[in-house]
């Protein structure tokens, strides 16, 4: 008797597919919120694809984002000090529910 394989949560989700679709849109709706835009001005093109890769890899996927970007030591680096608020925080979280909503 075969034993199914138990899928990843990577591949649960369906995927870089889904999850660039994911983080393509969650940054298209940020730079048009009020709270979220200024933060995310000088945001680079490539952003969104950076963040799947790391969602991806943190999800069981590969490790695109430790092999290309530094891993989660570089990820931390870049989101110390930036001092955001609690509203901003929280219209993150909330954006981003909203947007996996959506796809």
């Amino acid at each position: 008797m075969a034993t199914k394989s138990v899928p990843t949560l990577f591949e649960w989700a369906g995927g870089m597919p889904a999850l660039e679709r994911l983080t393509q849109r969650f940054y298209e709706k940020v730079r048009q919120d009020a709270v979220l835009a200024p933060i995310f001005a000088q945001m680079s093109s490539e952003h969104p694809r950076f963040v799947a890769q790391f969602i991806a890899e943190v999800l069981g996927g590969p490790p695109t984002y430790s092999a290309t970007r530094g891993g989660h030591p570089h990820m931390i680096g870049r989101h110390l000090n930036r001092h955001l608020s609690d509203a901003q925080r929280k219209r993150w979280v909330t954006v981003l529910l909203e947007t996996a909503d959506d796809v």
